[in-house]
């Protein structure tokens, strides 16, 4: 009997594609090309449109291999077996939809999680905006084919990566040096500047009076959250950051194209509200995972409970609005 993870007997073996060697991962080279060519492009864009082609291509090439690379370790041939047996136990499966309607959900899970250090709720608006392309054939909006590519993110982080991260040595140090620790609070800054920006974008776009004012709300609640963090920055000797993210740059202009073609406004935007304020709260629970001193963490844990409250808030309003359809 072949062992488990010796694929040469297969018809499919995941060969490389120069060596010919069993059990390399194209979907791994592929998204890492991809994402790779996405931040060459950006990156080449502020030269201008020859320096975004330029970026587009060698952006492609690195990230191409560093895809390959970090993808190694996730096997996307056992990864497909598993969800076409698993897929209609789902409690997400809808009756009578074929596996091909969630085989690109899954994939982008599985090889998101392979290519991309961060967590699927940090990541979400930019998948949700990648699924138009990822897609392909299946006839699944981003809110149905989200719950797929979770159940992937996370059997292939529980599966592939959080062994590992259990296998790390020890650091020989009770907390975090200063830098680390200034590190943890810019991103939570960064953090901070989506939510303020994101959430005065809503403020624009929304026609309801209320809403303008709850979005008005939390965009100074997310400016004096940012002031707070940028005052411990400067304590543990850093600089704050000043600006935000390319996700949240990307979900506000997805709540921009929502304004601008009235798809559903009210809804619509809620929608997109509740994504970001996810992607927040993931960032804090992130945070919270390193070994923060005492003065910071009682910080951190006390906005990241206004951040909860604040997501229940939007949520309550979002499944209202649904409601009224």
């Amino acid at each position: 009997m072949a062992k488990e993870n010796d694929l040469s007997h297969l018809p499919d073996a995941n060969r490389d594609p120069i060596t010919g060697t069993p059990g390399a991962h194209p979907v791994g080279t592929g998204v890492g090309t991809t994402g790779g060519a996405l931040a060459g492009a950006a990156a080449g864009a502020l030269a201008g449109p020859v320096g975004a082609i330029v970026g587009l291509v060698a952006g492609g090439v690195a990230g191409g291999l560093g895809g390959k690379a970090v993808a190694e370790t996730v096997n996307p041939t056992v990864e497909d077996a598993y969800w076409r047996n698993a897929y209609n136990r789902e409690a997400y499966y809808e009756p009578g939809r074929s596996y091909d309607d969630y085989r690109p959900a899954y994939a982008m899970g599985w090889s998101g999680r392979a290519s991309r250090n961060d967590d699927f709720d940090t990541l979400e608006p930019t998948l949700a905006t990648e699924w138009a392309s990822a897609r392909g054939d299946s006839t699944l909006d981003w809110d149905n084919a989200r719950p797929a590519a979770r159940a992937a993110w996370d059997r292939v982080d529980r599966d592939y990566f959080s062994a590992a991260d259990n296998r790390l040595p020890e650091t020989g140090r009770d907390g975090l040096a200063n830098d680390e620790v200034v590190d943890v609070l810019n991103d939570l800054i960064e953090n901070a500047h989506d939510g303020e920006y994101g959430f005065r974008t809503c403020a624009e776009e929304v026609e309801s009076s209320p809403l303008k004012q709850l979005f008005s709300e939390r965009a100074a609640g997310c400016h004096a959250t940012a002031t707070e963090l940028a005052q411990l920055v400067r304590q543990y000797g850093g600089t704050p950051e000043e600006g935000g993210s390319a996700s949240g740059a990307m979900h506000r202009g997805w709540v921009h194209v929502k304004g601008a073609v009235g798809a559903n406004s009210e809804k619509s935007i809620l929608d997109e509200c509740e994504r970001g304020e996810d992607a927040a709260l993931a960032r804090y629970r992130k945070a919270l995972k390193n070994a923060l001193p005492a003065e910071v963490r009682a910080v951190v844990e006390r906005q990241q409970q206004g951040a909860q409250r604040n997501h229940d808030q939007i949520k309550a309003l979002r499944d209202e609005a649904r409601a009224r359809d």
